[in-house]
């Protein structure tokens, strides 16, 4: 494992301070994050028709759900980094050519997939489920994918932690295995419940949001993508000791280089 680098103890209250961050990256690239949600609604409806079409079950539709989430935060985080520094946003972006990074998101969704289809069928023999033949059975609604997706996040954050996807993305020198280990690590330094809490209370506060105004998924959509930026945010201040975003390239060449005052000769 790198010994170069290592997660610290940011600075409380942190809670605030990145959500602050991630909505400011969030607007200064609305048009790139609009095609991540855009991409994830298409993906949802495209899983309704199939469903409805070939006759999916629904639990299956969901575990093939769930292995998208680690695939996205992986492309938000590549996407975030250029919202936040544009100067790196082409290395970023390269980064995603390498499979080791699809490898590792890959693997934490298919842990997750295998996880929740082993206790779904523990359940099941328990007798604590419903009917498999209940009336929705199958996925009939757009944003009903998303929604399931929604309900797992918390699953996949409790088991690789907050930052596994960017240290996939933007540290190429670790395998997946040690940026597993790593992302733990920095939950459990900053306080495993307190980020759990965190994210729970955004999940839930995006879910009942969604429940008023689904708005065909999109809800669910924005929020998965936003749960990425804020998965930057937090690397970004845990490893790279940087917990401001850097100021826009327009605003820096509106500033333009400062010169001392010259003197006339006496």
């Amino acid at each position: 494992m790198s010994t170069t680098l290592e997660p610290r103890k940011v600075d409380q209250p942190f809670v605030r301070r990145w959500l602050r961050m991630a909505l400011e990256l969030f607007v200064r690239a609305p048009l790139r994050f609009g095609i991540l949600i855009a991409l994830l609604g298409g993906v949802d409806h495209a899983a309704v028709a199939l469903a409805q079409g070939v006759g999916i079950q629904r639990t299956w539709a969901d575990r093939l759900g769930t292995l998208m989430v680690p695939l996205l935060w992986v492309l938000t985080s590549a996407v975030a980094r250029g919202a936040d520094d544009s100067r790196q946003s082409s290395e970023a972006l390269a980064s995603l050519g390498r499979t080791q990074v699809w490898l590792g998101a890959l693997r934490a969704g298919v842990t997750l997939a295998v996880f929740l289809s082993i206790a779904g069928w523990v359940l099941q023999g328990l007798g604590q489920l419903l009917s498999p033949h209940r009336p929705q059975s199958y996925l009939q609604h757009p944003g009903e994918l998303l929604d399931s997706i929604v309900a797992n996040v918390l699953f996949l954050q409790s088991w690789v932690g907050l930052c596994y996807c960017p240290l996939l993305v933007l540290q190429p020198q670790l395998s997946p295995p040690e940026a597993s280990s790593m992302s733990r690590r920095a939950s459990r330094i900053n306080g495993n419940m307190l980020i759990f809490t965190f994210v729970g209370v955004i999940t839930f506060g995006a879910a009942s949001l969604a429940s008023v105004l689904p708005l065909y998924g999109m809800t669910d959509a924005a929020l998965l993508v936003f749960l990425g930026v804020l998965n930057y945010v937090a690397y970004r201040d845990i490893f790279e000791r940087r917990s401001g975003n850097l100021p826009k390239m327009t605003e820096l060449l509106q500033v333009g280089p400062t010169h001392a005052p010259i003197k006339a000769p006496l």
